[in-house]
């Protein structure tokens, strides 16, 4: 890569929001999904700017809706999805509520069940915005509409790795840290 394109990469804010890591960094260890995700429907929480969506589209996704605090998020989302044949809707959402706020307030928008929930760089910012319990019961929920894989990026994973493991999923890929500043990834799939 570039040296100058790395170093861009490497500092990039948005807002007052500075990225750990760097772009790319995000997508270490997902090829184990994106080898699966051909006709799937994706549910990704804290969509960001809609880049990880995008390589789910591309692998072959055939519906993909992502949802993100950012307004000027989602708008650039909403950008980078207009000319592609995937139907993509991607919202504005504060997440920082219980699951029985989560789906009161999103339910006339979401499918009941996607075949992959990403829950990607999204617990740790959480936990510092909510009460533990109301967090948990989010993360239940998430959990209930993933019909196939629940895929998790953080580094406060045993904070509720059982909460996952007693729903009928079994951890069936990880990837450590690398000293990318992204956090630990795993990937569970409901049996």
């Amino acid at each position: 890569m570039d040296s100058k394109l790395h170093d861009f990469l490497e500092k990039i804010v948005v807002g007052d929001k500075r990225f750990a890591g760097n772009l790319f960094d995000r997508f270490i260890g997902l090829d184990f999904l994106l080898e699966k995700c051909s006709h799937c429907t994706i549910l990704d929480i804290g969509s960001n700017e809609g880049l990880v969506s995008y390589e789910f589209a591309r692998h072959g996704s055939k519906i993909i809706h992502g949802l993100e605090k950012s307004m000027s998020m989602v708008l650039f989302s909403k950008r980078l999805f207009r000319d592609l044949p995937v139907e993509s809707e991607f919202y504005q959402a504060d997440l920082s509520i219980s699951g029985n706020e989560f789906i009161k307030k999103h339910q006339s928008v979401l499918l009941d069940e996607y075949d992959i929930v990403l829950f990607l760089g999204v617990y740790h910012h959480l936990k510092n915005q909510m009460k533990e319990n109301d967090l948990h019961e989010l993360v239940e929920v998430l959990l209930a509409k993933t019909k196939k894989y629940f895929g998790v990026r953080t580094n406060s994973l045993p904070e509720f790795e059982s909460l996952i493991l007693n729903k009928n999923f079994k951890l069936v890929h990880s990837l450590p840290k690398k000293n990318t500043g992204v956090g630990l990834l795993h990937i569970y799939e409901k049996y």
